[in-house]
């Protein structure tokens, strides 16, 4: 937002007071000023110039040939392509060597042969105005030589600041509010709005004004005006405005409503009379379906939760965002009806949100407004009316309908409390004080709390609890002011979740191992899931207001989620793995407080192209449970795997679950169910996935600490050993007969090969693992490794396959 310093000087006396002292003072007391420029800085080298000589061009029809003088003590020869140029006239003149906006400098140059020292400048080459039709014409007492900034009044210094940081503050979004902070701030007057007069007597009819949606737009009025001639371009003094703030001049009638909206803060938007059908006024709900056309050019479909201003036949504007062409002001306009009125603001910016739409007026609007500034703004447009259009005729009172206001609300402060919360030595005055001069009403009997009662400007949603008052004193007497003090506490560490710390160990290893990516995935699900996964809606949390449609389900774990991600990832990337760390909700079970039950997980999901047995050790399968082995030693949980049905998104015949002591699910990894590949585009992945209880992991790790394994005192002896074996035969039962072969003396078990074809018959696969025996009290030896071997040879006849040579 850009606040001129000139324009709140109408209202409050900044003489002595630095530009940069006044940013200075509102980000100290009340919002950060970002920036402090100088409008009119980029023509402070035109001056102002007289056309002495006149006459055209030898070489070219359009141009004339001219002498201006401007103040340097000589005329300079100047080519001009301007009509209106002529001889005596005063003008805007950027010498050689000045520069212009846009960066331009201003050189000698030569134009069809002719000499040009300078240029003769029209609104739109100095940034004034669009007007570009000929040369700017200056009054005929404008002293020559004199800096055309300081004769036009141009200088202007405008503070710039973010829109966020008044947000909660409706009073601000016009150059009024921060009048009245300044005056607070600085301890001085604070000028009285200028108004129109007490409204004459009506002429003629009235137009009447229909509330049929009363919650949506409590109060509005309806301003007849006659402006006696088309719209015109407006003064000077009104244009230049404008534009030092960044407002566009249009004319007159537009350019009084958006004067009105940046002193003021409240928006007013002007209607044809003549174009309204009725005429009258009708503030209704949209017809679903219903078209309008808005200001911006753009054919906008609305719904039945929009608020729309009507005709007696169609909508004309779309309430509190922008008004629609059918009813726009333009050349051949005589009469106006101007619109006032107070909307619901969480309505408004709904209805600037669905259509993108987002317009000053709304951002205003949405803010919460004081009611009270609704007529008050008609009867600013009148008095400026008068002074910018004299002939202008306001037709009567404006009509009204409904009723508005904000909260009637009184406090109590205690002066001692506030003083105390502040670290502040403040007495009764020195907080009264500051509040009475923003305006509150403070009643003071001398002991006790004061009474407050809060302006309506401040009454809307900014000003509601004691404490707030508190801040209010605060900001005025000046945060600054406050002296650091150490911390009179006890110092207590915070407590730490092991969940969470669990979960982050966790997430470390799976990034740091396994190379896995962690993902971050919405917690909403379309309701295709329920079905994907085979359960009830009912079994889903849902969402009373969702963003999407049909994209209403809570989800109950993060499986869903990170399939849709692999899916969108495996063209890309043929191998990978994604995990998440996240929160579901169980609809079908309640907590103490009858809500769903929250549920913490680390899902994670591993794909690769087919090419090996798809419950093998290579398989996604097989490095789903390496993964899960490697998680429960992480988080120091024992735990067991046992085949079983799984959840429903793993497969039927390859899922396992892990369980700790004493017999507690602690999760599971599985393939994951042909179905439902098929159906997310991953049926040509061999995929798996893993999901782990996090809480149930803290709980069975709790307290527990990886095991110190002192370095054995006799050696190991390592003994390959490879078993040619049916395809069919797993590699779990292989690892379970070779462990059982081993018994006390097997200190580790490796997979390092996996071997088809040669010279092995169809149909058998060779396994070749890394086998470690040590006993803890002797040396073993040959005998002991023969020992080994001949039970290994053992077990591979019991699966059906043999001990290879």
């Amino acid at each position: 937002m850009k606040v001129s310093l000139s324009w709140i000087g109408e209202f409050v006396d900044l003489d002595g007071v630095a530009p940069e002292r006044v940013a200075e003072l509102l980000s100290l007391h009340t919002a950060e000023v970002e920036g402090l420029e100088w409008f009119g800085e980029a023509i402070a080298d035109v001056v102002v110039g007289e056309v002495v000589a006149c006459g055209p061009h030898p070489g070219a029809d359009k141009l004339s040939l001219t002498r201006v003088e401007f103040g340097a003590g000589e005329a300079v020869p100047v080519v001009c392509g301007a009509p209106n140029v002529r001889r005596g006239l005063k003008v805007a003149f950027a010498p050689v060597g000045s520069r212009l906006p846009g960066g331009i400098k201003i050189k000698k140059a030569r134009l069809r042969g002719e000499t040009s020292c300078g240029m003769i400048c029209s609104e739109r080459e100095l940034e004034l105005s669009d007007e570009h039709q000929g040369i700017l014409e200056l009054d005929p007492a404008a002293p020559v030589g004199a800096r055309l900034v300081d004769y036009l009044g141009l200088l202007d210094p405008v503070l710039e600041l973010d829109n966020k940081s008044l947000t909660h503050r409706p009073d601000l979004w016009g150059h009024y509010g921060f009048a009245r902070e300044l005056a607070a701030i600085l301890g001085r007057e604070l000028r009285p709005l200028p108004l129109a007069p007490p409204w004459p007597e009506a002429d003629g009819e009235g137009v009447p004004i229909e509330l049929e949606d009363r919650a949506g737009c409590p109060l509005y009025l309806g301003l007849r005006i006659d402006l006696d001639a088309a719209p015109r371009p407006s003064p000077g003094w009104l244009r230049r405005r404008l534009l030092a703030v960044g407002q566009r001049p249009l004319d007159d009638v537009v350019d009084l409503t958006n004067y009105i909206l940046l002193e003021t803060g409240q928006p007013t938007h002007a209607f044809d009379l003549d174009r309204l059908q009725g005429p009258e006024i009708r503030v209704r709900p949209a017809a679903q379906g219903e078209l309008l056309t808005t200001l911006d050019g753009v054919e906008r479909q609305l719904v039945a939760e929009d608020l729309v201003i009507a005709d007696a036949g169609r909508a004309v504007a779309l309430a509190g965002v922008m008004g629609g062409e059918n009813s726009e002001v333009g050349p051949e306009t005589r009469r106006l009806l101007l619109e006032s009125a107070s909307f619901d603001p969480v309505r408004v910016r709904r209805t600037a949100q669905r259509h993108g739409l987002r317009s000053e007026a709304s951002a205003r609007f949405e803010k919460s407004l004081d009611p009270a500034l609704a007529p008050e703004a008609l009867r600013r447009f009148a008095s400026l009316l008068a002074r910018v259009r004299p002939e202008a005729r306001v037709l009567g009172p404006p009509a009204v309908a409904g009723a508005a206001a904000a909260p009637a609300i009184r406090l109590e402060l205690e002066p001692e409390r506030a003083a105390r919360l502040l670290g502040l030595p403040l007495g009764r005055e020195e907080v009264a004080a500051p509040l009475r001069a923003l305006g509150f009403a403070v009643a003071d009997e001398g002991s006790g709390p004061l009474q407050v009662g809060v302006p309506s400007w401040r009454a809307t949603k900014d000003v509601t609890l004691p404490i707030d008052l508190v801040e209010e004193v605060g900001r005025m007497a000046g945060y600054h002011r406050i002296r650091p003090e150490a911390l009179l506490a006890p110092v207590e560490p915070p407590w730490t979740d092991p969940v969470r710390l669990l979960g982050r160990r966790l997430a470390d290893r799976l990034a740091g191992a396994w190379q896995g990516a962690e993902t971050q995935g919405y917690s909403f699900l379309d309701r295709r899931w329920a079905e994907r996964l085979g359960l009830p809606e009912e079994s889903f949390a849902r969402l009373a207001n969702p963003v999407q449609d049909r994209v209403d389900l809570v989800r109950r774990d993060p499986v869903p989620t990170l399939l849709e991600q692999a899916a969108g990832n495996v063209r890309e990337r043929p191998r990978g793995l994604l995990f998440e760390l996240a929160k579901g909700y169980e609809a079908d079970r309640a907590d103490a407080d009858g809500l769903p039950v929250e549920r913490r997980w680390l899902g994670a999901v591993l794909w690769q192209r087919p090419g090996v047995r798809p419950d093998g050790p290579e398989s996604a399968f097989g490095a789903a449970r390496s993964l899960t082995e490697d998680l429960l030693r992480t988080a120091v949980a024992p735990a067991g795997a046992e085949p079983g049905h799984g959840p429903s998104w793993a497969h039927p015949a390859r899922a396992l679950a892990w369980r700790g002591e004493p017999d507690r699910l602690l999760g599971w990894s599985a393939s994951l169910d042909p179905r439902l590949a098929g159906e997310l585009d991953l049926d040509g992945f061999d995929t798996a996935v893993v999901l782990l209880d996090l809480a149930a992991l803290a709980e069975l790790g709790a307290g527990r600490l990886p095991a110190f394994r002192p370095p054995a005192r006799v050696p190991a002896i390592k003994v390959d050993v490879a078993l040619a074996l049916p395809e069919e035969v797993s590699y779990a039962e292989v690892e379970a007969a070779l462990r059982r072969a081993g018994g006390k003396l097997l200190e580790s078990l490796t997979l390092f090969d996996l071997f088809a074809g040669g010279s092995l018959p169809p149909g058998q696969r060779s396994l070749a693992f890394h086998a470690v025996l040590r006993a803890p009290d002797r040396t073993l030896g040959e005998k002991d490794e023969r020992r080994f071997l001949e039970r290994a040879a053992q077990a591979a006849q019991e699966l059906g396959g043999a001990l290879r040579a």
